[in-house]
């Protein structure tokens, strides 16, 4: 993530015209997760264009990301939390748990007034604002469930979903993101293609897109000659290291003097497993789980490629990261947002060479290892994907995705 001097160090042109009160509301602030890197990015960019900004989380989490280590000064934004403790959502029972199971309408009775409670807080939060001058950001359609209990006076509320239409269609997320999200004078998409499909399929007409900043400066600074290929995020099924290990124990054991090495950054609840797994495959010599880490961008500048294997995703931060830092990247082709970072608009087949990395048919294990072997192998192909690797994500620069806020800004301000 780029510290608060980096972002107020761009030209003046980057200061908004209308500074105003801005509050974020995602359901955790804390963790190390892309959607709270983007709530935190979001919060640098716009507190450096002289916005007044406040994100709030609906829940505390068991272990809390340093973000203020990150920062050479203190945060430019303040932080509020509404509930103390780490939530564990309850949905609605069904008419027949409610005969059957009582229990659980008990469970949703307490979540939903806790959710009373939280937004009691918010409404508080909010009083004090200017309905003409501030504007709520709700980063998840959870924390949505909360605003709209929320007392907003006015203020105009503008939606967001960090993960494609069909993930969010392929979940319960999806029809409530058409009924929470449908009245709102804004709904952000990350992608053109997602924010078509959210128009044309979903039904929505408030839809329309605004990339991911670039959390890091694009500066490159990686390696192509250290031989280690890089992972980051939480250890879980949708992130897909199982899949990883597969490609990765087809690409090492093709060349059994290989001295690469497999670097996963990050923990979660499938560690345990996976470690299994690995030592499973045959190789966990050459796989290091190094845990959670708050030195992001030192991960990566150890690495020469960085790998992703997800099973879905929205637009993710992992992928600017690593490229921010000249990674090439191997990346699963799980959704628009996937596709449009890697440059790989106009795909020619399975395992598609891009300007900047490779995009691989999702949960094609046997393709990914025959690619990752092909660039451990091609010195020169990982270098010259490397040099291209931070000019390709120029255009998510923090002074081009402010400005299109602003804009946003003063539309629904209208």
């Amino acid at each position: 993530m780029m510290t608060v001097d980096e972002a107020a160090g761009l030209c003046p042109s980057t200061r908004a015209a209308t500074p105003r009160d801005v509050v974020i509301v995602a359901n955790n602030i804390d963790e190390a997760g892309g959607a709270q890197r983007w709530t935190r990015s979001i919060g640098d960019i716009l507190a450096a264009r002289g916005h007044r900004v406040r994100l709030v989380g609906l829940g505390a989490v068991a272990k809390p990301h340093d973000y203020a280590a990150e920062h050479d000064g203190p945060l430019p934004y303040e932080t509020s939390v509404l509930h103390p403790r780490p939530l564990r959502a309850v949905a609605p029972p069904s008419p027949y748990q409610r005969v059957v199971q009582p229990a659980v309408s008990l469970r949703r009775a307490r979540w939903s007034a806790l959710q009373h409670r939280g937004a009691a807080a918010l409404s508080g939060i909010l009083a004090p604002l200017d309905p003409r001058n501030a504007v709520v950001v709700c980063v998840q359609v959870l924390a949505m469930e909360w605003v709209a209990l929320a007392d907003t006076r006015g203020i105009p509320v503008i939606g967001m979903s960090h993960e494609s239409y069909s993930a969010s269609m392929n979940s319960t997320r999806g029809k409530r993101v058409q009924t929470l999200y449908r009245d709102l004078p804004r709904f952000v998409a990350l992608t053109e293609q997602d924010a078509i499909d959210w128009t044309v399929s979903g039904g929505m007409n408030n839809a329309t897109t605004i990339a991911n900043p670039l959390p890091l400066p694009a500066s490159g600074g990686a390696d192509p000659a250290a031989h280690t290929c890089v992972a980051l995020g939480r250890l879980s099924q949708e992130k897909g290291y199982d899949l990883l290990l597969e490609a990765w124990a087809q690409a090492v054991l093709a060349r059994p003097e290989t001295d690469w090495r497999l670097r996963l950054y990050g923990d979660g609840p499938d560690r345990a497993g996976l470690e299994a797994q690995a030592a499973r495959l045959g190789v966990a010599d050459s796989v290091v789980f190094e845990g959670a880490t708050d030195q992001v961008r030192e991960s990566l500048l150890g690495g020469s490629l960085f790998l992703s294997a997800s099973r879905a995703e929205g637009f993710p931060m992992t992928l600017l990261e690593a490229l921010s830092c000249g990674l090439p990247c191997i990346a699963f082709d799980c959704a628009p947002g996937v596709r449009e970072i890697l440059r790989g608009d106009e795909p020619d087949g399975d395992g598609t060479t891009t300007v900047n990395g490779v995009l691989v048919t999702p949960g094609n294990t046997e393709t990914f290892g025959y690619q990752l072997g092909r660039l451990m192998d091609d010195a020169e192909l990982r270098a010259k994907l490397a040099a291209a690797a931070p000019g390709s994500v120029a255009r998510y620069s923090p002074e081009v995705i402010g400005e299109r806020w602003d804009r946003l800004f003063d539309l629904v301000q209208r």
